[in-house]
């Protein structure tokens, strides 16, 4: 199962989604909306992902991200941690403007 899931998650962090199927990147492009700012997540968008996902599965994508947004924040706030590393210092956060990758298979 790892062996599956590593290289996904690397391109996630990288910020190439082409490894990506495009459901996949869809849900990791609406669970960083969401935890960025998730008034982003417009009528436009929401209407990409109603041409992949059934309500049940945006039901359930949003309220999962949801849940784990709520408890990444509580826990960095809280400065609370799991396996004794410290949560990075300093981080920079991409800026709006230029933050939303390209989405494989979709036009903007």
């Amino acid at each position: 199962m790892r062996s599956d899931v590593e290289p996904k998650e690397k391109s996630i962090l990288s910020g190439d989604y082409s490894s990506l199927s495009r459901r996949e990147a869809l849900a990791v492009e609406l669970a960083e909306r969401m935890a960025m700012d998730p008034h982003s997540v417009d009528d436009d968008f929401w209407q990409t992902l109603k041409e992949e996902f059934s309500d049940d599965e945006l039901v359930e994508l949003t309220f999962a991200t949801s849940i784990f947004n709520w408890g990444n924040k509580f826990n960095i706030t809280m400065r609370l941690d799991t396996d004794g590393v410290e949560y990075p210092k300093g981080m920079e956060y991409k800026d709006a403007t230029t933050f939303w990758r390209q989405t494989p298979g979709r036009d903007r």
